[in-house]
């Protein structure tokens, strides 16, 4: 008989707890560790703690069977390799790698406290499930904190860490016996459509929708006039053969708005020189994508630019920077010319020349502005795929369910 799972939930709950508290404080937490010591640090210490965590694994595995199996010793060191190499893929935000830490700590607290009342392989499931609901909503109070960001690809790397985690206790805990049951194929279901729910929700809210909403409820407003968004839906621009950008706007929408707004928008990002993230802030995408895109188009091409500029010519990050630039002032002048043009950000063909030189002219670049719009798949078609998928598992959890109820009254 399953006994009270107290002190192992209350585990979970202060860990989950702990996670959530510290999001105002992050960022902080990294200018205050950046002072002292490279912030790279952080990445390292987390591939050591990974690799240790991956000995121990072992070093467990091994008293539970008096011997070391070659198949564990492949599964763990394998999970362990992904994770040093995704942490590896994070140095330019090394912090991120946190994340393998407090969703790795936090996979195991839900084994401990899940294995109370499940006793058969559904178990390992049940906590990537959990792990990676947990890490939905630390996106989504991420969201709600200033200064904190969504990101799907921190979602994907909550999620990523939970399974990765539960597929290293299968391989050092003793295998359960029985088969997976009605009652916890259903909690699986359950947790499924939890998360389906979740991520519709969050796939829905897009700024023009928060500002729907938030003339009805004012306290939405901060959100929906917010720069960082859960969700937005867009186009991928194909400009050349090898440059392509994302924008809010179909190309018709572009070149109507840069010839009819061409003097407003130019005397915009005039206004804006020198207070980058200000102005952003002042007119986010929902109430003008145009001069926000432009903005941050040429944002990205100065920057560039200057980063070229402190290192020697010829080294591969001198090219790499050029390469960004000269093809961030392509698509300013063929997407946003007229706009630019009547300003004073637009290049001389020299300085055009110039920068185009000393970029890579076969390399393939898709501007990393607005990367987060969503543009394989239109929102209707997005949206109605998750309630489908929402309803066949409410629709299972029905028939387990009834099954359940059966199995009992005989």
């Amino acid at each position: 008989m399953a006994r009270r799972p107290a002190k192992e939930w209350l585990a979970v709950a202060v860990w989950i707890t702990t996670i959530y508290a510290a999001i105002p404080f992050v960022r902080t937490l990294r200018e205050a560790f950046a002072i002292r010591w490279p912030v790279e640090l952080l990445a390292f210490a987390v591939m050591a703690i990974v690799a240790a965590a991956a000995g121990a694994a072992l070093m467990a595995s091994q008293r539970r069977r008096h011997s070391i199996r070659w198949a564990d010793v492949a599964w763990i060191a394998g999970i362990a390799a992904v994770m040093i190499v995704w942490t590896r893929a994070l140095m330019g935000q090394p912090e991120e790698a946190v994340h393998f830490l407090e969703y790795g700590v936090l996979g195991v607290l839900l084994y401990r406290a899940l294995r109370l009342n499940i006793d058969d392989p559904g178990i390992f499931v049940a906590g990537a499930l959990l792990g990676t609901i947990f890490g939905t909503v630390d996106e989504i109070l991420q969201w709600m904190v200033p200064d904190r960001f969504w990101d799907f690809r921190d979602l994907v790397l909550n999620g990523g860490t939970s399974v990765l985690v539960q597929i290293a206790v299968w391989r050092v805990v003793p295998k359960p016996t029985s088969r997976v049951g009605p009652s916890t194929l259903r909690l699986l279901v359950r947790l499924a459509a939890a998360e389906v729910l979740i991520l519709t929700i969050c796939l829905a809210a897009t700024p023009q929708r928060l500002g729907a909403l938030a003339r009805s409820l004012p306290f939405l407003e901060p959100l929906a006039v917010s720069d960082d968004v859960i969700c937005e839906y867009g186009y991928l621009h194909p400009l050349d053969g090898r440059t392509a950008f994302r924008s809010r706007l179909s190309r018709s929408d572009l070149l109507d708005q840069d010839h009819r707004r061409a003097v407003e928008a130019a005397a915009a990002i005039e206004e804006s020189r020198g207070r980058h993230g200000q102005s952003l802030r002042e007119v986010p995408p929902a109430v003008d994508p145009f001069v926000y895109e432009i903005r941050v188009h040429l944002f990205a091409r100065n920057r560039n630019l200057a980063e070229a500029r402190r290192h020697a010519e010829g080294t591969r990050a001198h090219r790499r920077s050029m390469t960004v630039a000269a093809r961030e002032n392509r698509i300013l002048d063929q997407v946003f010319g007229t706009t630019l043009s009547r300003s004073t950000q637009s290049w001389s063909d020299s300085q055009r020349e110039a920068v185009e030189a000393g970029g890579d002219p076969d390399a393939r670049f898709v501007s990393r502005v607005a990367g987060h719009l969503i543009t394989g798949v239109s929102e209707r078609r997005l949206r109605l795929m998750m309630l489908a998928a929402f309803v066949l598992l409410v629709a299972g959890d029905v028939v387990l369910s009834r099954s359940l109820r059966r199995s009992t009254r005989v």
